[in-house]
């Protein structure tokens, strides 16, 4: 009989590990990569709740570089060939590596928030 696996620390949330680095981190930290339908094309996943399997990796160049030197997207996206990093690359570029996170936050975060009173 088999154990379930212990329940993640309080406060830690859903936790991933970066395919290029593979350091475990807070989703919240990571942008999810997905293949584009029907095509051998990676892409970022913005909303994080694209259909299929996806990577996960840290908002830095250097993660990015490792995961395509090690060949990461193809076996963790369970991709029969190779995978096309372009529009990832690109996405990296335009995003200042990063600068998009913010939103990734959960609502407890947002400016203003206050948590229900309880009379």
């Amino acid at each position: 009989m088999t154990t379930p696996p212990p329940p993640s620390p309080p406060g830690e949330g859903q936790v991933r590990t970066c395919v290029g680095c593979r350091a475990r981190a807070p989703r919240s930290a990571l942008v999810r990569v997905v293949l584009a339908p029907h095509s051998p094309r990676a892409v970022v996943d913005e909303r994080t709740d694209a259909p299929g399997r996806g990577a996960w990796l840290h908002a830095d160049r250097a993660c990015l570089d490792l995961a395509d030197r090690r060949r990461a997207f193809p076996r963790a996206l369970r991709s029969a060939g190779p995978v096309d990093t372009a529009a990832v690359t690109e996405w990296f570029r335009t995003n200042n590596a990063g600068s998009d996170l913010g939103r990734h936050e959960s609502s407890t975060k947002k400016a203003g928030w206050k948590p229900m009173g309880t009379r």
